[in-house]
């Protein structure tokens, strides 16, 4: 059985269940027979907004130009505003997507060997900040106010409980990351990112400075700089790469599969 799981989250818009597909098949052609080591989950949330989001845009239809714009601005920011203001209930969608996380941690759990299991967190754009939020939710030593861990589940083990909580993650990578839409009017010395999740913890930020949805972390605060371990200027998407379409592309570009793979191989 793997010992090393990968997790991946999706961005903002309107978004296919198989999204990861294609990136879980490029990992393990990558490893060729290491393959064997990992397993693999993607975490899928979109759908918790995009009922309404559907139905908003059929009773709009007809009525505005620019449509496939309204339809991707409409999906995209609706999918951050209904997760960051909407928190209260186990029916918001701050609480379903939490409830996803937690569902796919436990299932790489289940699917992983050994005392050592580990796991490797792919985040693209939106995904970032949902998953931000569940690792600090999820800090063991500190009451959550929101989500799944107001009130935590039951566990079969210790062991089970800390890996649920994010505490056998070895890298975070985010990709066209948009944290700081979230929190950078704030004061600088109040943003504070996540804890060190395991003993050799690294964050590693990959952005195209064309992608006006992806921002570096470190200039956000001091405890930023301190914690993420490396913002990556990369060019994503080829000819793309020279436009905003370029947060589209990360995942299936070399500039990021390169510094993956190594990444997870670090991590058997």
């Amino acid at each position: 059985m793997a010992h090393l799981g990968i997790l991946t989250l999706h961005g903002m818009g309107n978004t296919s269940r198989s999204y990861a597909e294609e990136l879980f098949d490029e990992i393990r052609h990558r490893l060729g027979e290491d393959a064997d080591k990992i397993a693999t989950h993607a975490v899928f949330y979109q759908n918790i907004m995009q009922e309404n989001q559907s139905k908003y845009l059929d009773r709009v239809k007809g009525q505005l130009r620019w449509d496939d714009m309204r339809e991707f601005m409409l999906y995209g920011f609706s999918d951050a505003a209904s997760l960051e203001s909407k928190k209260d209930g186990e029916e918001s969608p701050y609480f379903q997507a939490q409830l996803r996380i937690f569902q796919g941690l436990k299932a790489l759990y289940n699917s992983l060997s050994g005392g050592d299991r580990r796991v490797v967190i792919i985040a693209q754009s939106l995904g970032g900040q949902v998953i931000s939020n569940y690792l600090w939710d999820a800090r063991p030593d500190r009451a959550a106010k929101h989500g799944i861990w107001r009130d935590p589940p039951g566990f079969q083990s210790p062991e089970e409980e800390a890996f649920c909580r994010g505490r056998s993650t070895k890298r975070l990578l985010t990709t066209g990351c948009n944290i700081p839409i979230f929190c950078a009017g704030s004061d600088p010395e109040h943003i504070t990112p996540i804890d060190e999740l395991s003993p050799g913890f690294e964050w590693h930020n990959y952005y195209d400075k064309d992608d006006v949805l992806g921002w570096p972390l470190q200039p956000l605060s001091e405890a930023y700089a301190e914690r993420v371990t490396g913002d990556h200027a990369i060019n994503s998407g080829g000819f793309g790469s020279f436009t905003p379409f370029s947060h589209m592309k990360y995942w299936g570009d070399k500039d990021f599969l390169r510094p993956l793979i190594s990444h997870i191989k670090t991590c058997f």
